[in-house]
């Protein structure tokens, strides 16, 4: 029988280690650890984890190492539901990891990462019968080869792409003409168009040609830009405890918005309180809320706007 998802990823997944400290150290310092955890992360596949908690099927298209880091990511993913049959393997490759310290007091993050000795997802790797079966495709900017056969497979029949554009890689440039929707995080945006104007960056990413395009702001949300309109979307005040995954999970919202037929002002709205409610435990997945919750949460902060789901159950 043939699968079909709501939401497809393809890009990039890892092992986070993420450590609280009082404040991120001096050259040869020694900090005691406050609270530790081990994660999945990366951005698609943690997009893929929250699209799952928002009520969406979702499948991941990735590469790990035949390692035990590769498998307990796999088996993280599994366990969220994600289908990750089309996640090729490499026998013999060490993974993808992280270091991550948490700086207790503000909540932000230093991250040390490196991909491991596993190889670039290729593009013949790419399972087109699970991406042509989306009704949104996701990418990340870590795996561009990959990414942009991907990205051409799902626009030639009219499947909505959308781009984490969270560092301007070799390669990225070439895949952002494929994308129905580019949001980049503040640095790419500053690198796409020379200036720290998220209104700058805006045009220059509405030149490549999408139907929307935004920017991540952090904790003060987002702006975007859709048919010609600016949507200045400000966040919302939690009680954060860590923002790694925040940018890869407004992601997802964003594309749950997308395909539920939702405005560009709804989808902005949607997808900074998904990214502010999972902010408030360590770790880029502890924290990603459920749908339920979601909207409970935004019936109190945005009560003129309705969220309720029609297309995702």
């Amino acid at each position: 029988m043939k699968r079909s998802f709501d939401i497809v990823g393809v890009g990039y997944t890892a092992l986070d280690y993420l450590g609280v400290v009082p404040r991120l150290p001096d050259e040869n310092a020694k900090l005691e650890i406050r609270d530790f955890t081990i994660q999945g992360g990366g951005p698609a596949a943690t997009a893929m984890v929250a699209a799952r908690r928002l009520g969406a099927t979702a499948a991941l298209v990735a590469k790990v190492g035949g390692d035990e880091f590769g498998r307990r990511m796999l088996d993280e993913l599994r366990a969220e539901g994600v289908d990750c049959s089309s996640v090729a393997v490499e026998p013999g490759a060490s993974s993808q990891f992280a270091f991550i310290m948490v700086n207790g007091s503000t909540a932000d993050r230093t991250i040390l990462w490196t991909r491991g000795t596993v190889s670039r997802l290729r593009p013949d790797e790419v399972d087109l019968d699970v991406v042509g079966s989306a009704r949104g495709l996701l990418v990340d900017d870590l795996e561009p080869a990959a990414a942009l056969a991907a990205a051409k497979h799902a626009r030639a029949r009219g499947i909505p792409v959308l781009i984490d554009a969270g560092s301007l890689r070799e390669g990225v440039a070439d895949l952002l003409p494929h994308c129905d929707y580019i949001i980049a995080s503040e640095r790419f945006a500053a690198r796409i168009c020379g200036s720290s104007d998220p209104r700058a960056a805006l045009e220059a990413l509405d030149a490549f040609g999408p139907k929307a395009c935004g920017v991540t702001l952090g904790e003060r949300g987002c702006v975007a830009l859709a048919g010609g309109r600016v949507v200045e979307s400000p966040g919302f005040a939690v009680d954060a405890v860590d923002t790694t995954g925040a940018g890869d999970v407004f992601h997802a919202a964003f594309l749950f918005g997308v395909i539920e037929g939702w405005d560009i002002e709804r989808c902005c709205v949607f997808a900074n309180a998904v990214a502010a409610l999972k902010c408030r435990r360590l770790g880029g997945r502890a924290g990603i809320p459920g749908l339920g919750e979601t909207i409970a949460f935004l019936r109190r902060e945005r009560p003129d706007l309705d969220f309720a789901p029609r297309r995702v159950p």
